[in-house]
């Protein structure tokens, strides 16, 4: 699965948001957004480079890049989302509130979170 900087940095919009959705900021978390990064071959200072421009980028942007995704790269972003929601072990109503939303707003494929990291595992 390839992403260009640019929609790698919509997903991480994404991302950096399911973290603190539920008002913290978990190591766990964070190290879910790390690890997928790091397997799409992103260095240290690509991930940083990809953070400022995910931070810069308004929502309604990385909305309209994800939007344009094929099938396949719109499961994968709703089961990264849903592999960070769990990653602190709680899933909080404010997680799922934003999964639901962005997976209305970007027309993310409809699946529950054990399907969701079921494929991610089979990624």
């Amino acid at each position: 699965m390839n992403f260009s900087g640019k929609e790698l940095a919509a997903v991480m919009k994404m991302a950096i948001a399911m973290v603190g959705a539920d008002g913290r900021s978990d190591d766990r978390e964070m190290e879910v957004v790390r690890t997928e990064l790091t397997r799409f071959g992103a260095s240290v200072g690509q991930m940083l480079a990809l953070s400022r421009e995910a931070q810069k980028m308004e929502f309604q942007n990385a909305i309209s890049i994800i939007s344009d995704f094929d099938y396949e790269r719109k499961k994968y972003v709703s089961s990264y989302l849903a592999v960070i929601m769990i990653a602190d072990g709680e899933i909080d109503d404010k997680e799922v509130a934003l999964w639901q939303l962005v997976s209305l707003l970007c027309g993310l494929p409809e699946m529950d979170v054990n399907q969701a990291v079921d494929n991610m595992n089979n990624l």
